[in-house]
């Protein structure tokens, strides 16, 4: 058996899976769709019965997720396919890219605030209430705390426009703006699968 699980989706379940797992000293590959793991509780306010925050009880989860030796969180990412039998599996993952580099990034902000269209898109974490640009911070306690663009929105990415030299990558001082990312399969062997 291949001492190493793969646990698909980032949410509370997900992440305290991943931990359990982790602490019992398993490797552990905690797969999230969205660029940021936490879930729909994240955008909860309040928890029944204790009525606690939703990111008091969430955030602590999140950061152990996101330090554990035992854990790779791999977010902007989905399943693409499964082989193999129980013990031994070939998973193949598709990697989104972030047009962002996260080694690179330092959640400075100054993308957002020459992003051509600031304010103009409809923030999906607060059920489109808010407004956000084509380059964002997922939500305000977002792990990893690393800026994505959203490649349906962004118009240089789309039509090629915002000039030769887009805004947002001009003032990136550490240079962390990638518009040549790619989508990326990546083949995991693993023996359980959450």
């Amino acid at each position: 058996m291949v001492p190493k699980t793969l646990v698909i989706g980032g949410g509370i379940a997900g992440i305290q899976a991943s931990l359990d797992i982790a602490d019992a000293g398993f490797k552990v590959y905690l797969v999230e769709k969205e660029p940021s793991i936490g879930g729909h509780m994240a955008q909860l306010y309040r928890v029944f019965p204790t009525l606690d925050t939703s990111m008091d009880l969430l955030k602590p989860k999140m950061l152990r997720a996101t330090e554990h030796p035992n854990i790779e969180l791999i977010t902007n990412t989905e399943v693409r396919s499964v082989r193999g039998k129980l013990g031994d599996f070939e998973v193949t993952i598709v990697k989104k890219p972030r047009y962002v580099d996260l080694a690179k990034c330092t959640a400075c902000g100054l993308c957002i605030d020459v992003c051509v269209l600031r304010g103009k898109i409809k923030n999906n974490f607060d059920a489109g209430i808010g407004r956000r640009a084509a380059i964002y911070l997922p939500f305000q306690q977002a792990v990893p705390a690393k800026y994505v663009v959203d490649p349906e929105n962004c118009l240089f990415i789309k039509e090629g426009r915002c000039g030769e030299f887009p805004p947002c990558k001009k003032v990136c001082a550490p240079n962390a703006i990638d518009f040549d990312q790619k989508e990326e399969e990546v083949e995991i062997n693993v023996g359980a699968i959450i």
